[in-house]
């Protein structure tokens, strides 16, 4: 008896947790509250809003297996219902904005976040305290709708910064040669001066090897 219930569990668990994950709709009340994203695909990084229906219930019907209905929208509530969204540690309270729709809302926001998020309402609709939780549909991280997939620069960037350096420190020791060759010419020195041009001009085919390099790599 005990298998048969815990290949029960195995098998309904599953749907379950995706059920608690879609959850856009539910009733408090005598209202019906719906959510969604405004547009769709939901992508982090872009602009986007949450939209909030709100309709008088109708109660010979689950919440799920009717639809808004405009004529039975719940206006008046831009003072008295905001919504909160929560990711993870992270949360914010946004007001909700008519549309100009009976009873459809809408709270601006770009998802900085990709995954699931929960979203509780706070206040009331007309004499009735809102105590609910719904959770939008998930938010896809931008590399969904990136073709072909673009790999991390990191690297790159490392590399560039490590050719920067070492091209600074070449600089640096001309500018010593440089410091040099002025001193010698002081001392009239010419065949010192002589070396140290050729110094000189081998660093900058250095440097320009270097630059070379680091424009081939690129």
């Amino acid at each position: 008896m005990k298998i048969v219930l815990l290949l029960a569990v195995l098998i309904i668990s599953p749907v379950l947790a995706s059920n608690a994950f879609a959850h856009q709709v539910d009733a408090v009340g005598d209202y019906r509250i719906q959510i969604d994203w405004k547009n769709w695909p939901v992508v982090a990084g872009e602009a986007n809003a949450i939209i909030v229906y709100v309709s008088e219930m109708d109660k010979s019907l689950e919440p799920v297996d009717q639809e808004f209905v405009s004529e039975k929208g719940i206006e008046g509530l831009k003072k008295t219902l905001k919504i909160k969204l929560i990711v993870d540690d992270a949360n914010i309270t946004l007001p909700l904005a008519p549309t100009g729709v009976p009873g459809v809302y809408e709270a601006p926001i770009t998802p900085t976040f990709s995954g699931w998020s929960q979203l509780n309402f706070i206040g009331t609709i007309n004499d009735t305290t809102i105590n609910l939780t719904l959770h939008p549909k998930k938010v896809e991280d931008p590399s969904f709708l990136q073709f072909p997939s673009v790999e991390s620069n990191q690297v790159e960037i490392d590399d560039f910064n490590r050719e920067i350096d070492d091209l600074r420190g070449d600089i640096r020791e001309l500018q010593e040669t440089v410091n040099e060759l002025k001193e010698f010419e002081e001392e009239k020195d010419v065949w010192s001066g002589y070396m140290i041009i050729a110094a000189i001009a081998l660093s900058f085919a250095g440097i320009a090897i270097g630059i070379a390099s680091f424009a081939k790599k690129k």
